[in-house]
Order: C-alpha cells, then sequence, then structure tokens
C-alpha cells in the first residue's frame, strides 16, 4: 500500500475549497478512497483528522444542491432536504 503525502492532501483540501454538488460528490469519493489508502499504510493522526475533515466538509457541500427531479428546487439550493 503506498503512502499518503502532505502534498497529496493539501492538493485535495485546495481542490474542495470552493466546490458544490455533484463536483463536490464526485470528490468525496476520491476523498474517501484516500482517506482508506491513508489508514491501511498507517500515517500519522494529524493527517487522518485532515482527510477525515475534509470528507465531513465534502459531505456537507454535496448535500446542498437538491437532486429530486420532481423538486421546485431541482439543481438548486433546497429547503427541504
Amino acid at each position: 500500500m503506498e503512502s499518503i503525502s502532505e502534498k497529496e492532501v493539501r492538493d485535495l483540501e485546495d481542490r474542495a475549497a470552493y466546490l458544490k454538488g455533484e463536483k463536490a460528490r464526485s470528490l468525496k469519493e476520491e476523498a474517501a478512497s484516500i482517506l482508506a489508502r491513508a489508514e491501511a499504510a498507517h500515517v500519522g493522526p494529524d493527517l487522518l483528522d485532515r482527510l477525515d475533515m475534509l470528507l465531513v466538509n465534502l459531505t456537507e457541500a454535496s448535500r446542498d444542491v437538491c437532486t429530486n427531479t420532481r423538486c421546485p428546487h431541482y439543481g438548486k439550493k433546497c429547503k427541504m432536504r
């Protein structure tokens, strides 16, 4: 299992800084796989904490956009969720 570097985590954090909706969902999947790799490679707790917080933030950002095609807020920020 290859190790996770500080630079890789920093790049992921930079990419996630302003994402919302569908783009956040795709990056969330990537962050989850990197977190799994990091846990398997036994990296330091500081990187694990950063990756965990990044995953929480991406999960929150991916929920902002309504994906229910029957909802009047479809594709916009939905208050009904």
